[in-house]
């Protein structure tokens, strides 16, 4: 009798157990689906374009954030004076807001450089352009977008800075250093090149 009493004991403990289990377990469940259907919802919302509708059931999403840099930089584009500012910093933002949640991730600066070169913000370029360079000085894929925005804004480069440009630009690809020269040459900062770069590397575009 002893036996069966503590046999039944077992069992409604277990029983008690496994039922305070679930009731912990369900709304752990309920919350995990949430969040899936949360994230596929947005990164379907992304890939249909509608970046604005994201950032609205979003907080601190990198992604959307840099949909949302990249929808209001495309903005600016053909805008008078005054509204093309306001876009791109409101871009500029949303680079940070990026920068934020992933500040390791090098390309967010990227687009936070673009913003600022536009914005004509020179100590800001200055400023981000030294943080990059320290940030990902081995990041190849950063190469043509970098350097093009460097060398466009190159009178507000840190003399610091440029040696270092200089040489990353000579160890580019043919394809790349005639992109970058090109954004020089129309901004008329293309004479370092011409004169720091290896002759027989650039003879070619600087007797252009």
């Amino acid at each position: 009798m002893v036996q069966t009493m503590a046999v039944i004991m077992i069992r409604m403990n277990t029983i008690r157990t496994v039922f305070s289990i679930k009731r912990l377990l369900v709304p752990f469940l309920v919350l995990a689906a949430l969040a899936l259907f949360h994230a596929a919802l947005v990164s379907s919302l992304l890939a249909l374009g509608f970046s604005g509708a994201a950032d609205a059931i979003t907080l601190n999403n990198p992604d959307v954030a840099e949909a949302q840099a990249r929808k209001y930089r495309e903005q600016s584009l053909g805008l008078e004076f005054a509204p093309r500012q306001e876009a791109l910093t409101i871009s500029l933002d949303y680079w940070q807001q990026a920068i934020s949640a992933r500040p390791l991730w090098p390309y967010y600066h990227l687009g936070a450089l673009d913003a600022e070169v536009l914005l004509q913000d020179s100590a800001a370029v200055q400023k981000r352009i030294q943080h990059m360079i320290a940030l990902a000085p081995n990041e190849r894929g950063l190469d043509e977008g970098f350097l093009i925005l460097a060398f466009i804004a190159w009178d507000w480069v840190g003399d610091a800075e440029k040696p270092w440009l200089l040489t990353r630009l000579g160890m580019v690809k043919r394809s790349t250093l005639r992109q970058v020269f090109s954004y020089a040459k129309q901004a008329n900062n293309h004479r370092d090149i011409c004169s720091h770069l290896p002759w027989k590397k650039v003879k070619r575009l600087c007797k252009q």
